[in-house]
């Protein structure tokens, strides 16, 4: 099976995809195939795509979630980008915080704290720019 996702406006979500280290196959302006390895996604531009109330969800699983969640949250720091939630979720509290920022033009991308769960994944989750939810694990050491 191959996710196909929707966005607003593709670049920032393949740009987003390709610092997960997948690469463009194929792009037809409104329609973008990324993969690597096993992994494939699609994304379609849709111009009603809200990425406030997206329900979309997709599970990447990689071969060291550790290694990747470290580069992705120095990567996002350093852009000044990084809003780390805890694992467990976030609060109303936390998505006023979040709102407010998105509203005052500072984007941040959403990443949820590493955490080894009870079935021996390690996993995070972090928001694509299209509000998608992509939880990203590997198995425990």
């Amino acid at each position: 099976m191959v996710p196909i996702l929707t966005a607003r406006e593709l670049p920032p979500v393949v740009a987003f995809y390709e610092g997960l280290g997948l690469q463009v196959t194929a792009d037809y302006g409104d329609y973008v195939l990324l993969a690597a390895d096993a992994v494939e996604v699609h994304l379609s531009q849709w111009d009603d795509h809200d990425p406030l109330t997206t329900a979309n969800m997709l599970y990447l699983r990689v071969r060291d979630a550790s290694a990747l969640y470290d580069r992705l949250r120095d990567e996002l720091a350093a852009e000044g980008r990084l809003y780390l939630a805890p694992a467990s979720g976030i609060t109303g509290e936390h998505m006023v915080e979040l709102r407010g920022l998105e509203e005052a033009g500072h984007p941040v991308t959403r990443l949820h704290e590493i955490e080894v769960k009870p079935w021996g994944q390690q996993e995070f989750a972090v928001i694509d720019p299209a509000g998608t939810l992509v939880r990203v694990g590997s198995p425990t050491p």
